[in-house]
């Protein structure tokens, strides 16, 4: 039960990433999603090998979403400059 709603939510994250139509959000959404994808490897791969992936996937995500963070504080000072 778990698996489908984040899977679901990842789709949800997906499609609005696609219809989005500022950069910032697109961003956000793409964030959103790898969260969510390493929940899913955690949740569907029940071994420890699958818990060393998820939580690989899942520091990787943390890094990602941190360069997310800088690059939309980057364009607000670009926003705000102009």
């Amino acid at each position: 039960m778990l698996i489908e709603i984040t899977g679901i939510i990842v789709v949800i994250m997906a499609f609005r990433a696609l219809i989005a139509r500022d950069r910032t959000e697109r961003m956000l959404y793409l964030n959103a999603m790898g969260f969510g994808i390493s929940a899913l490897i955690a949740l569907y791969i029940k071994t420890p090998f699958g818990a060393i992936i998820a939580i690989t996937f899942f520091v990787a995500n943390t890094l990602s979403s941190n360069a997310i963070a800088y690059s939309i504080g980057r364009i607000q000072e670009e926003i705000e400059i102009r």
